[in-house]
């Protein structure tokens, strides 16, 4: 066990808190982020009578129990989805902990475990994975490859692109390192954004788009607008985050690797497999994406599926991603089968498979390591 020297039972009530008051926060990015609005402004408020909701009643879990469930102000019904929210994410913080120990992967891992929950919602709810999310998330993701296989004191089992790609972990060069990791933080956001250009190019031709013959609301279209011009805003400020993170990773590289060689060489071969290794069940899923369009002419997997699941093999590397992938197909097909008997449209009813790549994602990411550590140790 790392960090200070305290009761372990006190580690896991402070992680099962964290959890709840994080889950609160994500309640606000699942209802807002998919409406286009700020998860800043305004103040959480009632979605019946826009009330706002006083502090003492967005206490997590305890609020909801104590109003039972009903607005104070309207008294309307308040979605279960909220204390469900608070609820995951404060039993999967706790989880986490009892995986890993008190230590700071631990809060790349909450991080991590965030992203994944919101999308999980949001897709189920929505049947989608906003760009918004998946964006900084990939950028998120290859930081903390990067660090965690520079710095981190914990025994991972991981898998040597170079097997696969000879050559790709030459000897360490510092400026060449500088030079290529920067050029994949600073590439990363545009990288989806050219995903993005490319499938409507060749795909567009596929979607169904709904023809109406009523008038047309010139207020929802004006809202929709607004919708993508804010996602838009994000996708531009992203992309200007990546490359800050470029030109930081270029000078930490440049001051520091002389003294910390063997770290930032490791560091950079971490960066390297999580980039690829993104590429390699990024361009998988695509590869399946388009493979049903062409066969089918109809979208069988949403293009927010394979940035998703680039972000998953870029934090806990492509060949767990493969063991996501194959977890999430069950899941999808169990949920499908439970669609087909409950729903009118039977197998045509469209099924959130993010939302079962996300809950694959996290109980990978809880059962993958302890076994890989338990089974290195032996």
């Amino acid at each position: 066990m790392t960090g200070l020297d305290l009761p372990f039972p006190f580690y896991a009530v402070t992680a099962f808190i964290f959890g709840l008051i994080i889950g609160s926060f994500l309640n606000v990015v699942i209802h807002r982020v998919p409406r286009g609005m700020s998860v800043v402004f305004p103040r959480s408020h009632c979605a019946s009578c826009a009330a706002p909701v006083a502090a003492f009643d967005n206490i997590p879990l305890v609020s909801f129990a104590l109003l039972g469930g009903r607005c104070r102000s309207c008294r309307a019904r308040i979605s279960a989805a909220y204390p469900t929210v608070e609820l995951g994410a404060g039993l999967m913080f706790t989880a986490l902990m009892l995986k890993t120990g008190p230590s700071w992967e631990l809060l790349l891992e909450f991080a991590f475990a965030s992203v994944i929950i919101a999308l999980v919602f949001i897709d189920a709810r929505h049947h989608l994975l906003p760009n918004v999310i998946t964006y900084p998330a990939f950028i998120f993701a290859l930081a903390s490859a990067a660090a965690q296989a520079g710095w981190s004191d914990k025994t991972l089992l991981t898998f040597d692109i170079s097997l696969v790609i000879p050559g790709l972990h030459s000897a360490f060069i510092p400026w060449r390192a500088a030079l290529f990791g920067a050029l994949l933080f600073a590439l990363a956001a545009p990288g989806f954004w050219l995903l993005d250009r490319l499938d409507a190019l060749l795909f567009s031709r596929y979607f169904d788009w709904a023809e109406n013959d009523e008038e047309i609301d010139e207020k929802e279209i004006e809202k929709e607008m607004e919708i993508e011009r804010r996602h838009n805003r994000a996708i531009r400020a992203t992309m200007i985050f990546g490359v800050v993170v470029a030109v930081a990773w270029a000078a930490l590289v440049v001051l520091f690797s002389a003294k910390h060689q063997q770290a930032f060489e490791a560091a950079y071969n971490g960066l390297t497999r999580a980039s690829f290794g993104a590429l390699i069940i990024g361009g998988l899923i695509w590869l399946i994406r388009a493979a049903y369009f062409l066969l089918r002419r109809i979208e069988g997997m949403g293009l927010g599926d394979v940035k998703m699941m680039a972000v998953v093999a870029a934090f806990l590397s492509w060949h767990v991603a493969l063991g996501v992938l194959l977890l999430g197909s069950i899941i999808g097909s169990v949920i499908g089968v439970i669609f087909f008997f409950r729903s009118k449209q039977g197998f045509k009813a469209p099924l959130p498979f993010g939302a079962c790549l996300g809950i694959a994602a996290l109980i990978v990411m809880l059962t993958a390591t302890p076994f890989s550590v338990w089974h290195i140790n032996q």
